[in-house]
Order: C-alpha cells, then structure tokens, then sequence
C-alpha cells in the first residue's frame, strides 16, 4: 500500500509541475496576437503663424481591439519617448505643436510597450505675415483652415495633403 501510495504521489507531483497555468500563458499569446489598433492626427500638418503665436494644435486619435488598455507614446524629432496618455481609444488635443519640429504619436498595446500597433506624425510648419498660409483666401470661417498651395477653406477635420 506504501508503494502505491508513494507511486500515485509521484505522479501527482510530475503531473503538476512545469507551467503553472498552461491556459493563463495561451491566453496571453493570443491576446497579443489579437491586438489590432490604429492611432490618427489631424490635421498631420500644423501651420502655424510665427507672428501671432509659437504654437498650434492637432488632434490624435486612437482606437484598439484585443487588448485591455493601450499607450500612446510620442517621440520629438527622433529622441526617447514619452507617455501621452493612456486608454484603450479616445482623442487628445495636443496644443503645443510647434514649427520645425517633427512629432510622432506611437499606439502600443497594453503597459508593456513592447507591441507597437501604429503611429501618426505630426510636422509643425511656420509662416510669417497674414492669418492665412500664401494662395488662401483672406480668411476661412471659424473651425475652417487653408493649407499651403490650396487656395479653398476646408474644415479643421481635414489634413492637409
């Protein structure tokens, strides 16, 4: 009967170790696997009058499937990251684009920063003189912008081309 019972035990203990949660570690595989998003600025290109302010806006957008949560990190002209903001989807303004510079909005999925799932780069373009880029019309309406070489007004949800 000890033999039988020091059998079955060993078995038991052989049976239960390696991964702890086969299942828990497949089911993280296929939700990174899962993972979609994608992450959207607009407009892509920021004009912004050097004569009346330093600044300009755009809007970034991002949405995901698959994933609890998602990060939206962005890069200065190149240089190390840093944290946007945080949430499976949603819009943020960013309000401090300025000229010269080249900013890149980076989706990753979940807090591990490690599954990149889509970026949007911003360019921030300066001009002197006017309210208007050069060919636009004196001014747009309220919500409305011109961009460089067109010479209509178009709604703030379009980029420029």
């Amino acid at each position: 009967m000890k033999r039988i019972l020091t059998f079955v035990l060993a078995v038991f203990v052989l049976g239960c170790s390696g991964s702890e949660s086969p299942e828990l570690e497949e089911l993280g595989q296929q939700s990174s696997e899962l993972a979609a998003g994608y992450v959207t600025a607009s407009p892509s290109t920021v004009r912004i009058n050097l004569d009346r302010t330093n600044t300009g806006t755009t809007n970034v957008c991002w949405s995901t499937t698959g994933v609890s949560t998602a990060e939206v990190w962005l890069s200065l002209n190149g240089q190390s990251e840093v944290l946007f903001t945080r949430a499976p989807s949603g819009c943020a303004d960013a309000t401090w684009i300025t000229a010269g510079n080249v900013f890149e909005f980076r989706l990753y999925a979940e807090m591990t920063h490690t599954t990149l799932l889509g970026f949007a780069t911003v360019v921030g373009e300066g001009y002197r003189g006017g309210t208007q880029p050069p060919g636009c019309p004196s001014s747009c309406i309220p919500n409305y912008h011109c961009c460089v070489g067109e010479r209509f007004c178009k709604p703030n949800t379009q980029a420029c081309n």
